[in-house]
């Protein structure tokens, strides 16, 4: 492995496994403002095998792994001979509908890696808010003093082998572009709603209510503060959630959010605890 330090060695990297392939396969679809960031901070790696060209994210304790393969049995020999995998804490997103998934599933169990969690999508159409009292004045944007809370309430939150946590320099970037927004109690961040809105499409990251807030209506005034912020301009709203976690997704279908199909399989090696 060795370090990526600019764009051009990633489109290399793809353009090496995609060139001749008969069933290309892949889990890399980064932003490129999201790559230039990894990058900046010295965490993302590659390595251009036969017909593949993986790359790793250094993420906290563990590494995320991507791919991109020229077919399914390249990847599985390639895969096989990364001494990484044997010897990091590693976990795998593989991203599609069920069926589509079964055959990659299948790749990842013959060299090492377990089922760990499943995220499912949701989604809804455009939004129209019952009245100004969607707004609640205590929902403001994130400043930078902020973001050290809003990482603590996350990493109580969600499971960051499974929910791909920012770091504090992606929540830092976020405040910058205004994609969170808070619930101040008091001058304290009592929950926190990440979102990214491009064009007439939004996509909620994190919903997540401080523990010493739940039960006061914190998390009610983010979501409805979010989509009626959003109901002019965006369409199609979505969101990923963990499939186990039901009361989530009951509260997601309190605001008209549905599955749609789609699922990330997420899968880890036998470094990453139980």
């Amino acid at each position: 492995m060795s370090l990526v330090r600019s764009l051009q060695e990633v489109s290399e990297g793809v353009h090496n496994a995609k060139s001749g392939a008969s069933d290309f396969r892949s889990n890399f679809f980064p932003s490129q403002p999201k790559l230039l960031t990894w990058i900046e901070h010295r965490e993302l790696l590659s390595v251009a095998r036969h017909r593949v060209t993986f790359f790793l994210r250094k993420n906290r304790d563990m590494l995320q792994l991507f791919f991109c393969a020229a077919d399914l049995e390249a990847l599985r020999t390639q895969a096989a001979q990364l001494p990484e995998l044997r010897e990091e804490p590693v976990v795998t997103d593989l991203v599609g509908t069920q069926s589509v998934l079964e055959e990659l599933a299948i790749v990842f169990r013959d060299i090492g890696f377990r089922p760990y969690a499943k995220l499912q999508r949701l989604f809804r159409g455009n939004f129209v808010p019952a009245d100004s009292r969607d707004h609640d004045p205590r929902v403001v944007y994130a400043e930078p003093a902020d973001a050290v809370v809003i990482l603590r309430i996350l990493e109580e939150s969600f499971n960051h082998y499974a929910e791909q946590l920012p770091t504090l320099y992606e929540l830092e970037n976020a405040i910058q572009q205004r994609q969170i927004t808070v619930f101040k109690s008091e001058g304290n961040v009592a929950g926190l709603l990440f979102s990214e809105t491009h064009g007439v499409a939004s996509t909620l990251r994190f919903w997540a209510v401080d523990q010493k807030f739940r039960s006061l209506r914190v998390g009610s005034a983010l979501m409805l503060n979010y989509l009626s912020t959003n109901a002019q301009a965006v369409k199609r709203f979505t969101l990923w959630v963990n499939a186990e976690n039901k009361n989530a997704i009951q509260k997601y279908q309190h605001y008209g959010y549905a599955a749609d199909g789609y699922v990330d399989q997420v899968l880890a090696n036998e470094r990453v605890p139980a």
